[in-house]
């Protein structure tokens, strides 16, 4: 069996954190600039990054912050969950969910919630089977300046 950590995300993360991006959630964002973001997230206190190491090498993060809005209760959104491919299928994704879990109780949330894209149906069946429902089908709009 393997030796999993979940710990808090550090700057020296970032480099892993681009890959993982890249490769499983396949997002071209520049190292440069997930470094800037990175260190920024790291500055705040209404996000957390958790990490995954699986005897002692990155298998993976979640990203949450809080959700408030007028209408509704406290709530903790996940950003996003990668996991390394040749780590899919260990419990690392259900790990850092749990972390995240944990640190929504904490701090007074009333749930999880997060949106997964139609296009990664076995990311839906993994949710599902963490205790996720799903809620409703939404459409995404955007505004790039």
């Amino acid at each position: 069996m393997f030796g999993m950590n979940i710990r808090l995300a550090v700057l020296e993360d970032a480099e892993e954190i681009q890959k993982v991006n890249t490769e499983e959630l396949h997002y071209d964002y520049p190292l440069g600039k997930t470094k800037e973001m990175l260190k920024l997230i790291l500055s705040l206190d209404w996000q957390v990054i958790y990490v995954a190491e699986i005897d002692g090498e990155f298998a993976g993060y979640v990203q949450a912050h809080k959700y408030l809005g007028t209408f509704g209760d406290l709530f903790v959104n996940i950003m996003a969950l990668a996991v390394s491919s040749q780590f899919q299928g260990h419990g690392v994704g259900k790990a850092l969910m749990t972390a995240a879990e944990t640190w929504a109780k904490d701090i007074g949330a009333e749930g999880v919630r997060l949106n997964s894209g139609e296009e990664r149906p076995g990311a839906h069946v993994f949710y599902e089977k963490i205790g996720y429902e799903k809620a409703k089908f939404q459409a995404k709009f955007q505004k790039v300046f």
